[in-house]
């Protein structure tokens, strides 16, 4: 409790005990001193409260959580800040959730690998149930995995932690180097670098029960990133022979690589659970649809106003896999083999990881990472002059290969409206008011400005007649009279105006 100052966070919130420690923050056993309840505190670790993507990234979970309100989602109470002070020297930023007497998915699984059939199906009912509450309101999880989902002691799911959701109104959130997700649970299209939606939840949730009724994971790899494309390109194992068909076709179905093919979202993942549960069939899911991802035509990205659009495949072609990655296409043909090249080994890359950072940093970090490097100006006052808008591709790319960064410059200033026309004297101006039938050019002569105060006026005469200010008392034949035919002349009368 040093790193708070004390044992009372915002005044309120007494620390009783601490129940875990993530990479973000810790989560705290406490008390509300004012409503005299147990509840859970989420403190952001202090090394990250001067730093404005977690503290952006802490905040939307809080944003995100509080327009959840649902029995299978933990619950949020209250959201605060403290700044530092001669106190306390470290800005604070804290979560208060209701307090779940349980324990997490994935230390079930790791005291008990191999759930029976009707607990995981309870488990994935209720757990689709709360991200149905979420997709309809427009939130995407992101991050669906055992440590994510808590078991009460009374059986009631919770899912938790919306740190990386994304919503419509989303900024940036994830760490650097980082795939939005974790990797044993990432669905095809997130670990191709596309965008998550809520067939994404689905596909992780899949994952889940499949852990749950194999006792393993889908995939498992040396590293994340070897995890990751086995997402992509490799098919699951057969399910157990003890799981009942019905159960096999669902979690399939969940699990296929192209996320229309899945249960559109979560509470048609619920929907299909409760189907089973009460013994109807599910079809058999698409033999097509297990195909691995594989790259499609270049496509415009569809960055902000007046962004600078760049061609660009989707992603690159991954040494050593013979495929390319992409959201978008799937393609029935299986990926032609590859000999793998010495140093090649892929670099996943996603834009969130990216965007809102200085452009001169992330160049250098692509670089140091064996890519290289292409800038692309976009004219926007969305984002700060100087920070990256977009990266492109995105997902597994080989090193060597050219990424195009794109940053923000302001856009210009709008023109300056056309300034007023000078007076020339303080007299009146008068517009011409009958040509006469001659017409000519201005008279030859030269106004000649004397010593009299500005304003009077001067008269010459010619043909016609003008009357104007010069300036003075000077006598000369000006630009509407002298002795020439003036623009304002002829045989007729008219009022010119001298400068």
């Amino acid at each position: 409790m040093g790193e708070l100052g004390g044992p009372t966070v915002g005044g309120r919130y007494e620390l009783l005990a601490l129940l875990a420690t993530g990479g973000m923050g810790q989560v705290w056993r406490a008390r509300d001193t004012v409503l005299d309840r147990p509840v859970a505190v989420k403190v952001l670790r202090s090394e990250y409260t001067g730093n404005p993507t977690f503290l952006a990234r802490f905040r939307a979970e809080a944003r995100h959580t509080a327009a959840l309100a649902h029995r299978n989602i933990a619950a949020l109470h209250d959201y605060g800040e403290v700044p530092a002070d001669d106190a306390a020297p470290e800005h604070v930023a804290y979560l208060v959730m209701e307090l779940v007497e349980g324990e997490a998915l994935c230390d079930v699984l790791a005291r008990e690998p191999r759930l029976p059939v009707g607990r995981t199906l309870d488990l994935l009912q209720q757990a689709a149930s709360g991200l149905a509450a979420a997709h309809a309101a427009g939130v995407v999880h992101r991050d669906v995995k055992p440590g994510n989902i808590l078991v009460a002691d009374d059986g009631t799911v919770k899912i938790t932690d919306f740190g990386i959701a994304w919503s419509a109104a989303s900024v940036p959130l994830t760490q650097t180097g980082q795939v939005v997700g974790t990797a044993h649970y990432l669905s095809p299209e997130q670990a191709a670098g596309g965008k998550a939606g809520p067939a994404s939840d689905v596909y992780a949730l899949g994952v889940i029960g499949y852990e749950c009724l194999a006792g393993r994971r889908v995939f498992d790899g040396e590293n994340s990133v070897q995890v990751a494309l086995m997402q992509v390109r490799d098919t699951p194992d057969p399910l157990p022979e003890d799981v009942p068909e019905n159960v096999r076709r669902l979690v399939d179905r969940a699990l296929l690589k192209d996320p229309a093919a899945r249960f559109a979202d979560g509470a048609a993942f619920r929907d299909a659970v409760t189907d089973v549960l009460a013994g109807r069939m599910l079809p058999r899911p698409s033999a097509g649809s297990t195909r691995p991802l594989i790259a499609g035509e270049p496509v415009v990205l569809p960055w902000r106003r007046r962004a600078v659009r760049v061609l660009a495949p989707l992603a690159a072609v991954v040494a050593g896999a013979g495929i390319a990655l992409a959201g978008s296409q799937l393609l029935d043909s299986p990926p032609p083999p590859a000999v793998e090249e010495a140093g090649s080994a892929p670099v996943v890359l996603v834009a969130e990881d990216f965007v809102g950072r200085p452009v001169g940093e992330v160049e250098a970090e692509l670089g140091a990472r064996g890519l290289a490097v292409e800038r692309a100006v976009e004219e926007t006052d969305a984002q700060e002059p100087g920070l990256v808008t977009g990266v492109s591709p995105t997902g597994a790319v080989r090193q060597g290969q050219t990424v195009i960064v794109s940053y923000a410059v302001a856009p210009p200033a709008p023109p300056d409206a056309d300034p007023p026309v000078p007076e020339q004297g303080a007299g009146p101006a008068t517009e011409v008011l009958a040509p006469g039938p001659g017409a000519g050019t201005a008279g030859g002569g030269e106004a000649v400005s004397g010593g009299g105060t500005a304003g009077e006026d001067a008269t010459g005469t010619g043909d016609g007649r003008a009357n104007g200010n010069a300036g003075g008392n000077g006598n000369g034949n000006g630009n509407a009279g002298g002795n020439g035919n003036g623009n304002a002349g002829g045989n007729g009368r008219g009022n010119g105006r001298n400068g």
